[in-house]
């Protein structure tokens, strides 16, 4: 069955390039085809000047001719004709590197330029190449008036035959969140450490946990002491006095904020408001007793939607010795982030990257999951750069290749697979999925069920 095509128009801002991850979290690469267009104004070419002054100024009144006329028209076409080339390669070479990415994740990816007016020429493009939905990032703000929409995503809605998905994202992209973690390690460490305690058994290992990276990663640490206020202030106290004395040989001193309120959102509320780098939690009292993979609706709600990055504590080790890193090709940042973690705490590191099946074909045929990562760096393709690149990276940390794992098959079932059997401590995984998006992602999966602590990479902030 023929896949079904799913045009994305561009306009080489990072505001449209938005609706490309959209994308990736609603359509399978089995099922669509991706195009993404670029629609462009055509390069203006004044008429040859020389020959425009013979013909309309003093060399016309002596004996210009038609034939000079012809001649200039014919090289301001050729240069036309040249300009457009070139604008054209360079606007393809804008979006390949989002093509490179999409077709690694096993999509089927085309890429178009075509110059003229944007709403027509989408138009008249979804009529001519059978589009089955059209995915597009508006420039309003909200509703769907042609004022709060955007002229061009407006016309497009009225006038094409096919769905159209319209987002409405934000105005201005941030920073990637997972670029500032990596950037606050180092000797001169600006990490800033946010663990929350409800004073439950597991509130307490965060805060362990919390006080071993403080030691070995340096910066500073703050502690939030949860309560709902409705057990009482004896209680409150209680969890006061137990959380200063888990902190007492910290150096130098945390800061203790006590907070009352469901814990989900006063710790929200906290961070919306006290810039952080990394979030430590554990479960909370509304833990039930499912075993070890009942995190809870206050720990999840917490992942999901905290515009930082967060460890959630499993477990009771709060030293890492043994750390696996699940990395897609766009996960540099967790990359550095693993790297530099696992240095630090002087643990063993290994760094998975699944191929989705889709993609598998590309790989070299070795007859099992296993990909061998020497005859993928052969290939030349974009995953063997990004290899290298992870490789240079390994090295500089104290690291070698032996420490890539490769595989093809599901993402979600291969990480908890390795998670099991390779007795880790510690697993780190990326995510730039919105709060909305995140339960059906890979990284809730792994958050969920995996069997030890979990560092969720914020890898683009909130």
């Amino acid at each position: 069955m023929a896949k079904r095509k799913v045009l994305i128009p561009l306009d080489g801002s990072e505001f449209s390039r938005q609706i490309v991850r959209v994308v990736q979290e609603f359509f399978d690469p089995r099922e669509v085809a991706l195009v993404l267009l670029r629609v462009a104004a055509a390069p203006s070419i004044p008429i040859d000047a020389p020959s425009a002054r013979d013909m309309f100024g003093g060399a016309y009144a002596v004996g210009a001719s038609y034939e000079s006329y012809t001649a200039a028209m014919e090289r301001t076409y050729t240069l036309a004709e040249q300009e457009s080339t070139t604008l054209r390669t360079q606007l393809l070479d804008e979006m390949r590197g989002d093509a490179d990415r999409l077709t690694h994740m096993g999509y089927t990816v085309k890429m178009e330029v075509v110059f003229g007016e944007p709403a027509q020429r989408i138009i008249q493009y979804v009529s001519e190449e059978q589009i089955g939905l059209v995915a597009m990032a508006t420039h309003g703000r909200s509703g769907l008036s042609r004022l709060l929409l955007g002229s061009i995503a407006e016309r497009v809605l009225r006038s094409v035959s096919a769905p159209v998905l319209l987002l409405r994202p934000q105005e201005n992209v941030p920073e990637r969140g997972g670029s500032h973690l990596a950037s606050a390690f180092g000797p001169f460490s600006s990490l800033k450490v946010l663990v929350a305690s409800d004073g439950s058994v597991y509130g307490e290992r965060a805060v362990s946990a919390a006080a071993e990276l403080n030691r070995v990663l340096g910066g500073s640490m703050n502690v939030l002491v949860t309560t709902t206020g409705r057990e009482g202030s004896a209680r409150a106290q209680e969890i006061m006095r137990q959380t200063v004395e888990l902190v007492a040989t910290i150096e130098p001193k945390p800061e203790i904020t006590p907070l009352v309120g469901y814990p989900d959102e006063v710790v929200l509320n906290y961070l919306r408001e006290n810039a952080r780098s990394l979030l430590v939690i554990g479960a909370f009292a509304d833990r039930s007793a499912g075993g070890v993979h009942s995190i809870g609706p206050t720990a999840h709600r917490l992942v999901q939607e905290a515009p930082v990055s967060v460890l959630l504590v499993k477990g009771n080790r709060p030293v890492y010795k043994r750390v696996l890193v699940c990395a897609s090709v766009e996960d540099e940042s967790v990359v550095a982030i693993a790297v530099q973690m696992a240095e630090a705490m002087g643990a063993e590191l290994n760094l998975l990257h699944v191929v989705p099946p889709s993609a598998a074909p590309y790989l070299p045929d070795s007859g099992a999951n296993t990909v061998d990562v020497e005859a993928v760096l052969q290939q030349g393709t974009r995953l063997s750069n990004v290899l290298r690149e992870w490789e240079t990276r390994l090295n500089a940390h104290g690291f070698d290749r032996s420490a890539i794992i490769v595989q093809a098959g599901s993402a979600p079932e291969l990480i908890l697979q390795h998670t099991r059997e390779g007795a880790y401590d510690l697993i780190i995984v990326g995510s730039e999925s919105s709060p909305g998006h995140f339960p059906g992602s890979v990284a809730n999966t792994v958050v969920r069920f995996a069997d030890h602590s979990v560092l969720l990479v914020r890898t683009q902030a909130r």
